[in-house]
Formats: structure tokens, sequence, C-alpha cells
């Protein structure tokens, strides 16, 4: 479970000091999936990093599981929008770098992330490297590295914002399958509204910098069998645009 109680955070910069989150609290179960949707600059990048303990709270705190995350945990994992990969590696060498780290031989790596390559139709790449592929197969490497290292909680920060519409809603449904299967906490940012309400459970609207909580909406459909055609998908879309003040 992760607990926000009364998050804050103020960046000094030079003489100025700009408040990125205010007084942001909220609740999201195991195995629930948050989405995080606001103008740009209104702290949602912010607060996934205090929650990944990349960043420390000016007051307020967030607590994991009874813990404060001080360094991101051997639980949890961030995906990011850049993919993360090193294109000097090959898919393979990406994909288990992170077991590599953590002390895993080869065999136990091939073991591991064999298997996971396959299911994400990387098998015919594991000898390519990232210039070689396409937005959404670096996207899934990246996904494949951090489903190796078996996390409870996943992190991701605008993880489809750069790929074409098509494949940023294949990567949607991918991401939904991953959840559905390995019961993971998931915590997403994004721009987009349909995404939004696509991935998740929980919808967290913020406000105008400094960013707060402007309201929290429950997606009970969310990972419904053809959600995207229902009138409730369409209907959750307009409440946010109204929220955030998008014209329909």
């Amino acid at each position: 479970m992760i607990n926000s109680y009364e998050l804050s955070l103020t960046y000094n910069q030079a003489e100025n000091q700009v408040d990125a989150l205010k007084d942001v609290t909220f609740e999201l179960a195991e195995g629930e999936s948050m989405s995080i949707i606001g103008p740009s600059g209104c702290g949602k990048s912010t607060l996934l990093f205090i929650i990944a303990g990349l960043l420390k709270p000016t007051s307020g705190r967030v607590v994991i599981d009874g813990c404060e995350p001080d360094a991101p945990g051997a639980e949890t994992a961030l995906i990011l929008q850049d993919y993360g990969l090193f294109p000097w590696k090959t898919v393979y060498d990406n994909a288990s770098l992170g077991l590599k780290v953590k002390g895993y031989n080869r065999k136990e790596q091939q073991d591991i992330v064999s298997p996971i390559l396959k299911k994400l139709g990387l098998a015919d790449f594991v000898n390519s490297y990232p210039a070689q592929l396409s937005g959404g197969q670096r996207q899934r490497v990246g996904i494949a590295r951090s489903l190796a290292l078996k996390p409870k909680i996943l992190l991701m920060d605008e993880p489809l914002s750069s790929l074409d519409a098509l494949t940023r809603e294949t990567l949607q449904h991918f991401i939904l399958d991953i959840w559905k299967e390995h019961k993971l906490t998931l915590v997403l940012v994004t721009h987009s509204i349909e995404e939004a309400v696509f991935l998740g459970k929980k919808i967290c609207v913020m406000s105008d910098r400094p960013g707060m909580i402007q309201e929290m909406i429950a997606n009970p459909m969310m990972g419904m069998p053809g959600y995207r055609q229902q009138q409730e998908f369409h209907g959750m879309c307009s409440r946010l645009r109204r929220l955030l003040g998008v014209e329909e």
C-alpha cells in the first residue's frame, strides 16, 4: 500500500522558492492502479519521484508498506519516457542489467529474462541494439528489465508520450495486461486524458502549481473488456476535460 500524507515540496532556485507540491494526500491499495494527470509543471513527475525515493519532500511523507522510501527499493521499478536503455548494449543485456547488478549469474539471468522477452515479442531481437528497434520495441525492453526484477510497484513517467498513436494504444493494452497478470501496484503519470482513463482505477487530477489534488476520481470500469468503446469511458473522458479546462 502507498500512502501520502500532506506531502509538500518547495524547490530553492537561486533567490526564489518554487512550490511544486502542496498538501498531497492519497491512499493506493496493493494491486491498484492510479493515473496522475494535470497541467504541465504541476508536479506530477515530482510526486512520482518522491514515491520512488529519489526526492525528499519538504514536509509530509510517503509511506510504502509501513516504510518511508529513501531510495528506489528492490520492489519498486521506475520507467521513464526515454526508456533508459544503454545504446551499446543488446536487447538481452539491457533487459538483464538489473539482475546482473544484483549478482545473478548468467544462467539465472537467462532463466528469468528469456521468457519475459519471448512474452513481450522480443525473442527475435535479443542480439539487436536499441537503435535498431522501433520506439514501441524500445519501451518493451525497458518494461522487460523492470519485470525481470519482479517488482510489486511499477512507476511510469509518461512512458508512451513519444510514440505514434497506434503504437501508443497497443502498449496501453500491453501495460493493462501486465498489471492484471502480475497484480502490480501501478502509478502512471500522463498528459493523455484517454490514457489516464484507460489505465487508472483511480485518477488523480492535479491543479496548477503548486500541485494539489483537485479531485481523486474512482474509475471502477477500468480494466473491463471493451471499456474504451463504452459510454462510461467517453463520459469519464468528458469529465476530465471539464476538470482540466479542456474544450471538447
